[in-house]
């Protein structure tokens, strides 16, 4: 299970009307605040709400749905009418979020404007998670923080990052599907719960995404896993791409395909195999194992447009 968020029972929230007492409840705001989340590498979080220095800065307003931006390289070929297309890929976008504080004095405002920086700012990119949509993140890095309003009790401050990738990623993988890290609104998810760990040997591999999942030319992370047994030509066919990748010499153990690196019981095995590569289709990809009894696993993040 993957903990994004804080487990404090006492987050900020909007105000409901449970005591007419002037500060019965301090943690109740005139809006609905987003707790955001920060990770250098996707397993270990830090809540802004977990952070003593940034108490009462929060989160008012939200990316909600990016927008997707599309870079093409054109080539003019001949005397072609027009140009071809030779790749298209998506680019860096920027997103935003609003932030406010409201506090006691100037000196007070000017620790949670810096605890804000810090918490924040970094030379490398992170990811960031937005707890109204909780199930994806963008891999992120702080261009500009603007004071649209400062005064002496508090601040509202638009944060402007760019998403490095230009997509989103799910917050698991399918390794963690079981823990609803990847379910939710706005991510594909069928009314059947898909499968990813099969014991068969033909199967549907259900890619949820928005785009292909590509481990060769676009670096994306794909795990196969094979534990169990072979007697020799071994084959895993995605027959919905037509792609495969076999080996001829029988084994025991775990043989996995981590993107293009074959291993098998965790020592390389590229020149073992025919050197095929998996990708998977957006939807649904047929699989067909051939000569292998065992466990076959797929561990791979989702990547969706907004």
């Amino acid at each position: 299970m993957i903990d994004v968020f804080s487990k404090r029972t006492d987050k900020p929230h909007h105000y409901r009307f449970m005591s007419m007492e002037k500060g019965s409840d301090p943690n109740s705001v005139g809006f609905n605040p987003i707790e955001i989340a920060i990770s250098s590498d996707t397993k270990k979080w830090v809540s802004i709400y977990d952070v003593p220095d940034l108490d009462h800065v929060l989160v008012a307003d939200s990316p909600y749905v990016a927008d997707a931006k599309q870079t093409d390289e054109y080539q003019k070929i001949g005397i072609n009418d027009g140009q071809s297309l030779l790749s298209t890929s998506y680019a860096q976008r920027e997103i935003k979020m609003t932030v406010v504080f409201d506090g006691m004095n100037k000196q007070d405002v000017a620790l949670a404007f810096d605890a804000l920086q810090r918490f924040l700012v970094f030379r490398d990119p992170y990811w960031i998670c937005f707890d109204n949509w909780p199930q994806r993140m963008y891999y992120v890095k702080v261009s500009e923080i603007s004071q649209t309003h400062l005064t002496d009790m508090g601040f509202v401050v638009e944060v402007t990052f760019t998403d490095q990738i230009g997509l989103s990623r799910s917050v698991g993988t399918t390794a963690e599907w079981s823990t609803n890290a990847v379910i939710g609104f706005g991510n594909n998810q069928p009314i059947e719960m898909p499968q990813y760990s099969f014991t068969n040997n033909s199967f549907t591999v259900k890619n949820l995404s928005d785009v292909l999942i590509d481990p060769e030319r676009r670096g994306h992370d794909f795990k196969l896993t094979l534990s169990g047994q072979s007697g020799g030509n071994m084959k895993v066919t995605n027959k919905t791409t037509g792609e495969s990748i076999s080996r001829k010499d029988g084994f025991n153990g775990t043989w996995e395909l981590d993107g293009v690196n074959p291993t098998l019981n965790d020592k390389g095995d590229l020149l073992n195999t025919d050197m095929g590569v998996i990708t998977l289709q957006v939807g649904d990809n047929e699989f067909q194992i051939d000569n292998f009894s065992g466990t076959i696993s797929f561990d791979f993040p989702m990547w969706w447009l907004s």
